[in-house]
């Protein structure tokens, strides 16, 4: 399972005796063989790596290390660990900020911050007094959109000095948020309710599409026309479109899935189960599994195609997956 569980556990390690020197220098360790003949590589990263960035140029793979205080920045040529960004309160996700080179990084400890991409360092940050979660961006990059969790809401925040504009209430237990095509509609998964909240920006005005399960992270296609969206519990993947506010198909028989993300030209669909450590791939169109799996480390959240490479987050190995197609 996800965040909320995790939280616990990190509160309590937190408080206990100091921790372990973490080593930032970071190696891949050797190679192994995985399904279908391929190949993939480690690199460790920090404490419960979760979401995954890349910057828009491809050049760097940003790391969301809930568990820890810093985002880890892997050099997609060499794969290594380029550096660590320092001072991120247990980071929960990001969002680009249109086509610039900023984007916006939520932490978990009341924390939202903004980031320069070209030198990988922290411009901008402010506190809330909620704990904060799933994040995302309006394509002209100067709104932005986060999840207040102890609030049951969401805020809109300038891009620009991270002050609260408007608030809009969700279900119980917010965690996942999108954003529709047009830039209207917010779509936030509710994990104690078992429901997306789907809100009208300019109105506030919520209806709900009820899925039951735990529904929880959301990813979309390139023009936001399309939401993918996990159910956690509910071994599914809801595919939701954003012009009609509803869930147009499915993926059934998905033990506890975590992401599922389109590859670059968005014709096949990667989905992470986080209880059996695979990446199972689907025709995009007719989501039909295909006969291809990938193996990953212990308990894999996140995923990203780039190129002939897959990056798998793994939350229990503190670590990414590199899998050569």
């Amino acid at each position: 399972m996800r965040k909320f569980l995790y939280i616990i556990i990190m509160t309590i390690l937190l408080t206990s005796c100091k921790e372990k020197q973490r080593v930032t220098d970071t190696t891949i360790i050797e190679s192994n063989t995985v399904d279908n003949n391929t190949s993939s590589s480690i690199v460790h990263v920090g404490k419960g790596p979760d979401a995954l960035f890349l910057t828009p140029d491809k050049s760097f793979l940003y790391v969301a290390n809930v568990e820890d205080t810093l985002i880890s920045v892997i050099d997609t040529q060499t794969d290594k660990v380029l550096k660590n960004i320092e001072g991120i309160r247990y980071p929960w996700g990001f969002a680009q900020l249109a086509e610039s080179n900023l984007l916006a990084a939520s932490g978990y400890d009341k924390q939202v911050v903004i980031i320069d991409s070209d030198n990988h360092t922290i411009i901008k940050e402010k506190l809330f007094e909620t704990h904060i979660g799933g994040i995302i961006a309006n394509k002209k990059g100067d709104l932005i959109y986060v999840i207040a969790i102890d609030d049951n809401k969401v805020f809109q925040l300038d891009a620009t000095a991270l002050n609260i504009l408007k608030t809009f209430s969700t279900g119980k237990g917010p965690d996942g948020i999108g954003i529709s095509e047009d830039d209207s509609k917010l779509f936030v998964t509710n994990t104690e309710d078992g429901s997306i909240s789907v809100i009208d920006i300019e109105t506030g005005k919520q209806s709900i599409i009820t899925t039951g399960g735990k529904p929880e992270l959301i990813h979309s296609n390139e023009d936001r026309s399309l939401l993918y969206i996990s159910n956690f519990f509910g071994n599914k993947v809801h595919i939701i479109d954003t012009q009609k506010s509803d869930i147009i198909r499915e993926i059934e028989n998905i033990i506890t899935p975590e992401e599922a993300v389109l590859s670059e030209d968005e014709n096949l669909l990667y989905v992470v189960s986080f209880d059996l450590s695979e990446v199972y791939v689907y025709d995009a169109v007719s989501l039909k599994k295909k006969s291809i799996s990938y193996k990953t480390g212990n308990k894999p959240i996140g995923v990203i195609p780039i190129g002939s490479k897959l990056y798998v987050s793994n939350y229990g190995d503190n670590s990414i997956s590199i899998i050569n197609k």
